[in-house]
């Protein structure tokens, strides 16, 4: 089988035309025959033929109305053309040829239950019309530290992960199964493959190989955390050739444990894969390498760099807000409002962190965040994880989403929306007098507030205010600011 999705989309059509064709002939409708002539040695012979190409053409405007048929007639596509031909027929459209197929499943049977084996025989007539003249291509990359469930994953566009043991023979040196101390590792089982039908005179998709291998990499590092990465040779053949080396783009050593992808994470990893392949932009884009920069140091104190430039690159717009507005909106975004607080701490101290990590002053980095990372040789590994995973979903929403959003306007937003006092302050870039609002659940009324001066107690005399920490918010013509509750 050299196109699986074909195959796949053919037989759904196939089995639920066969249920509405066993159901019509239980409701009554009668399979009509006739009476055929052959001559043979003298002889005469009769025989009764059923009728079938009548019978489902009766019921052909029911047929094609079948959830199946369009999936179907877009996968079978301009190779509608080769089959009517090899069946001596008319046409270039997925339809006749869908008919024209469903007709020779069927063809001298008295029954319309699904043929199994006959469906596979048919499938190979329409693959031989198809590919008559091709040769098949496969380039494949090893995917290490990586296991997943069932033997092939379709990802797409000719692209699929598929089980060594589908490559018959394999490309396994003894080097992929060895790591850099020359001990024996779990061998490699996981490999991305790409798998195309060209002409004879057609050049192997290598680039495009390197490409979609490294892109989809970049989907699996974001659809969870774990040490997957590329070997640095991949493998190509066409047919049942040779496998000749080939060279892959780098992709660089990832932390963490190996991960096993099941099968509910596939259809993710594919709508992640396409939304990459369309291409991040802009900031979006920006962040995204960062992330993977990140994601490829050689320990968590050198990737923090990497993932507050990321963080900036989404929420601070404007390239004016300080750490505590990043962290503010952060947690807006990824938190519950009741965890906010502490999402917007651990912000804070990363960026009070970084100077520490740039100048090497390791040992001071390690007690400054002793009381959130005891037992751990890098005091920063659980915090730069938690900014890690903060990045990975935020980076995940924003690239799946219809429209790429403004997380940071988002983040405004929910601020505004929350239960806790939010005081906005708003100066037009002109010459006229700041003017302040206060906004959300706190009833003071509108007053002016100087950056830094101390929270005036509420209007009803009870408990004063609590301390207010101001962090910046960039408008399109004003200046802002936010004054949260510390």
């Amino acid at each position: 089988m050299r196109n699986r999705a074909l195959h796949d989309a053919l037989r759904d059509f196939a089995l639920e035309a066969a249920a509405l064709l066993v159901r019509a002939n239980d409701e009554g409708a009668e399979l009509g025959f006739a009476l055929d002539e052959r001559s043979r040695g003298g002889a005469t012979l009769y025989r009764y033929r059923p009728l079938t190409s009548e019978f489902i053409g009766a019921r052909w405007a029911k047929l094609r109305a079948l959830p199946a048929f369009g999936p179907a007639a877009r996968a079978l596509g301009t190779g509608a053309r080769a089959y009517l031909r090899r069946r001596g027929e008319p046409g270039a459209d997925a339809e006749p040829a869908m008919r024209a197929m469903l007709e020779r499943l069927y063809e001298d049977s008295t029954s319309f239950a699904f043929p199994e084996e006959r469906f596979e025989r048919v499938y190979e007539g329409v693959e031989w019309a198809l590919y008559a003249g091709t040769v098949r291509a496969t380039v494949v990359a090893p995917v290490l530290g990586l296991r997943f469930d069932g033997a092939r994953l379709e990802l797409g566009g000719d692209l699929a992960l598929v089980d060594v043991a589908l490559l018959a023979p394999p490309p396994a040196p003894a080097w992929l199964e060895t790591d850099e101390g020359g001990n024996a590792s779990p061998p490699t089982t996981a490999f991305l493959a790409l798998e195309r039908d060209l002409s004879a005179d057609a050049g192997l998709p290598l680039a495009e190989a390197r490409l979609r291998f490294r892109t989809t990499l970049t989907a699996l590092r974001l659809l969870d955390p774990g040490g997957v990465t590329l070997a640095p040779l991949g493998y190509a053949r066409v047919g049942d050739g040779a496998w000749q080396p080939l060279r892959l783009d780098p992709s660089g050593p990832a932390r963490g444990p190996q991960r096993v992808l099941d099968s509910e994470e596939a259809a993710r990893l594919a709508e992640l894969l396409a939304a990459l392949e369309e291409g991040a932009e802009g900031s979006l884009g920006w962040a995204l390498d960062r992330f993977q920069m990140g994601l490829e140091r050689r320990n968590e104190a050198e990737a923090l760099s990497d993932y507050l430039l990321a963080l900036r690159a989404l929420l601070d717009t404007g390239r004016t807000a300080d750490g505590a507005t990043v962290g503010l909106r952060l947690a807006a975004l990824c938190a519950d409002e009741e965890d906010r607080p502490a999402v917007q701490r651990q912000v804070e101290r990363a960026f009070e962190l970084e100077p520490l990590v740039i100048d090497g002053s390791v040992r001071a980095v390690q007690r400054r965040s002793h009381g959130e990372t005891a037992g751990r040789k890098d005091g920063l590994g659980p915090l730069v994880g938690e900014l890690e995973d903060h990045l990975r979903t935020l980076l995940v929403e924003a690239l799946c989403a219809a429209v790429e959003p403004d997380l940071a306007v988002m983040a405004d937003g929910l601020l505004l929306r929350g239960d806790d006092p939010v005081e906005i302050r708003a100066g037009r870039l002109s010459e006229e007098e700041e003017e302040v609002r206060t906004l959300g659940t706190d009833p003071r009324p509108k007053q002016e507030v100087e950056r830094g001066e101390e929270a005036s107690p509420r209007a009803n005399g009870s408990d004063p205010a609590p301390e207010a920490r101001v962090y910046e918010l960039d408008l399109d013509e004003e200046s802002a600011s936010y004054s949260a509750p510390v």
